[in-house]
This record gives C-alpha cells, sequence and structure tokens, in this order.
C-alpha cells in the first residue's frame, strides 16, 4: 500500500506541476494577445508564440497515460528560449 500512495502523491505532485505550467503558458499568452502589432513578427513574438503553442492541456489529466507525450511536452518546454522583454530579445 505505501507504494501506491507514493505513486498516487507522485502522480498528483506531476498533475500540479503541469496546471502550474499551463498558468505560466496562458500568462504568455495574454502578454502575445497584447502586444503591439508592430511586435507581432518580432524575435520577442516568436518567442511568446513558441510559449503557446505547448500543448500541455492534452497530457494534464491523466499524465501517467500519456507518459510519452508528457515527457515530449517538458522537454519542449524546457529548451524554449524564453522572451525576456523589455527590448532584449
Amino acid at each position: 500500500m505505501v507504494a501506491i500512495e507514493g505513486i498516487e502523491d507522485a502522480t498528483s505532485a506531476l498533475t500540479e506541476a503541469l496546471s502550474d505550467l499551463n498558468d505560466v503558458r496562458s500568462e504568455y499568452e495574454d502578454w502575445r494577445d497584447n502586444l503591439p502589432e508592430n511586435l507581432q513578427g518580432s524575435a520577442l513574438g516568436e518567442k511568446l508564440e513558441a510559449v503557446v503553442d505547448l500543448n500541455i492541456e492534452s497530457v494534464m489529466e491523466e499524465p501517467l497515460a500519456m507518459w510519452p507525450d508528457m515527457l515530449d511536452v517538458v522537454g519542449e518546454a524546457e529548451n524554449i528560449d524564453l522572451p525576456q522583454g523589455f527590448g532584449r530579445d
């Protein structure tokens, strides 16, 4: 029983982490949606688009059942060149 509880706790923590990651993705989406038109095609706009394109929701509900896809999404998130803003991109 202890092992099952450990797996359940780890799964819950993973689901929560994916939810947090999706919340951050949503914040970047808001930033992108409010970006002035002249910056939409800029390096900043492209970096924001890369973050927004992460398909986190597809693996949030059942990350263990979607393990390979979940690993792909997390790998993509880890390798994204995040925008810095304020003209630094």
